[in-house]
């Protein structure tokens, strides 16, 4: 009996692992590159029709964030400010990370 106790936490152990490296191979693969960053950063200032969301696109191109993965999670700093974060193939943009003009 105590065998068999021992065996089935040894697999519990085993499937654990199993389903950990799977979940890591899954967020690394669709971690989204810098590419994605930019192009979510830009969908998100192309919402704006005023003067300060083309002044703000502008900016994007001459100081563009620095893009930074973790492997299974990626996130670009902006000023030192986190600007976006990115995982599962999704990028979220912090709305005032690119708003030079208030």
């Amino acid at each position: 009996m105590a065998m068999s106790m021992e065996k089935n936490k040894g697999n519990i152990l085993v499937y654990t692992l199993i389903v950990v490296l799977l979940l890591v191979i899954l967020l690394a693969v669709t971690n989204p590159g810098n590419d994605q960053h930019i192009q979510a950063i830009e969908d998100n200032l192309a919402q704006e029709e005023t003067l300060s969301g083309l002044v703000n696109r502008g900016v994007l191109v001459f100081d563009p964030p620095a893009y930074h993965s973790a492997i299974i999670v990626s996130y670009t700093k902006r000023k030192d400010k986190l600007a976006t974060i990115g995982a599962l193939g999704y990028v979220w943009v912090d709305e005032n990370a690119f708003r030079e003009i208030k």
